[in-house]
C-alpha cells in the first residue's frame, strides 16, 4: 500500500535500501527534511538511505504532503472525513496516517481539516508473542483487569494486539474499543491485523459511547482498549468493571509517579479496578518489559 501513497523517489529508497520490517514511521512536514523512525530510532531520509545529515535529505514540499493524503483517501476527502476530523485516516493495510493542517469549523464543531501541513505515516507491526509475560500474569489462576504503561513509542498498542490475539484461546467474547482503529485498522469493516477470532470491534468514537453500547449489545467477557487519556474514559472502566467486565486498557507514563499524575486515574486506583499494571520502555527496543505491579502497586515481576 506504501507504493500507493508515497512519492516515487520515496519508495524507491524504502524498497532498495532498507529492511521494510524496521521502518514504524515516515513524516512528511511542508517545506522540511523527510524524517523516519527506522529501528526505533528517527533519522532523515536522503536519496541513498537513513542519514544524521538534514543536508542529505529529501524535502518534502507542500505539494507533497497534501498528494499523500489525497491519494491515501483513494481521491476522495468527504468519503473519509469521519476520521479526518479526528486527525487520522486508516488505509488498507492497517497503515494510519496522522494528519495536521488548518481546522475549518462550524461553531464549536470540527467540520474538516484542510491545507494539510504534515504528516505522519505509521507502519503496524505484529510481533507474534509479545504480549506472552504480560499474559502470564494477567491470565494466571483468573483473568485481571491490566493497564499497559508506556510512553508513546514502547509498544503498547503492538502489546495490546497481542494480548487480544492470545487470549482468545481462552476467553470467549472480547470486544475491542479501537478508538483511533489503531489496534484492529478497521478499513471497509474488516480489521487489517490480526486480533483473534472471538473478537467484535467497535472504532471511530469515544470510549464512554463505545463501552455502554458494546456492553449492552456484545455483552463482553473482556474489553480492550488503547490510551486512556481522561477522567471519562477512567469512569467508563471503572463502570464496565462494576458491571463484572475485565478490561484491559494502556495509557501514556513512564513511571508509577507519572500514572499517578494521570487525570482520573487515583480514583480508578483507589477502587482496585486494575489488578496488573505491565511497564513498558523501549531500552532495549519497543515493547521491553520494565516492571509489573499488582493491584496494591507492589512489584512483582522485576526487569532483567
Amino acid at each position: 500500500m506504501l507504493n500507493k501513497i508515497l512519492p516515487a523517489e520515496v519508495f524507491a529508497v524504502i524498497e532498495t535500501r532498507l529492511d521494510k520490517a524496521r521502518v514504524y514511521e515516515l513524516r512528511f512536514r511542508a517545506e522540511m527534511p523527510v524524517v523516519i523512525d527506522y529501528g526505533g530510532r528517527y533519522y532523515y531520509l536522503g536519496k541513498n538511505g537513513i542519514t544524521d545529515e538534514s543536508k542529505n535529505a529529501m524535502i518534502a514540499s507542500c505539494e507533497t504532503v497534501k498528494n499523500i493524503v489525497v491519494k491515501a483517501t483513494e481521491f476522495s476527502l468527504y468519503s473519509v472525513n469521519n476520521q479526518l476530523v479526528k486527525g487520522f485516516i486508516t488505509i488498507n493495510g492497517g497503515i494510519r496516517l496522522g494528519v495536521c493542517g488548518e481546522i475549518v469549523r462550524d461553531g464549536n464543531t470540527v467540520k474538516t481539516i484542510k491545507n494539510f501541513s504534515s504528516v505522519n505515516i505509521r507502519i503496524p507491526h505484529e510481533i507474534n508473542g509479545c504480549s506472552l509475560t504480560a499474559c502470564s500474569f494477567i491470565n494466571d489462576t483468573r483473568l485481571r483487569s491490566a493497564l499497559i504503561v508506556a510512553p508513546p513509542g514502547a509498544g503498547k498498542t503492538t502489546v495490546l494486539r497481542d494480548l487480544c490475539k492470545n487470549l482468545n484461546h481462552d476467553i470467549k467474547n472480547v470486544l475491542l474499543v479501537d478508538e483511533r482503529s489503531e489496534i484492529a485498522a478497521v478499513h471497509d469493516g474488516r480489521p487489517q491485523l490480526d486480533v483473534g477470532k472471538t473478537t467484535d470491534i467497535i472504532s471511530n468514537c469515544t470510549k464512554a459511547y463505545a463501552f455502554s453500547y458494546g456492553i449492552r449489545s456484545m455483552r463482553p467477557d473482556l474489553i480492550v482498549t488503547d490510551e486512556l487519556m481522561s477522567e471519562e474514559d477512567f469512569s467508563a472502566v471503572v463502570n464496565a468493571a462494576a458491571g463484572g467486565v475485565c478490561v484491559i486498557a494502556s495509557v501514556h507514563a513512564s513511571t508509577p509517579e507519572e500514572l499517578f499524575s494521570r487525570a482520573g486515574f487515583n480514583w480508578a486506583f483507589g477502587k482496585k479496578v486494575f489488578s496488573r499494571y505491565v511497564f513498558l520502555s523501549e531500552r532495549k527496543g519497543p515493547g521491553t518489559y520494565e516492571n509489573i505491579y499488582d493491584a496494591e502497586m507492589k512489584c512483582i515481576y522485576f526487569a532483567s
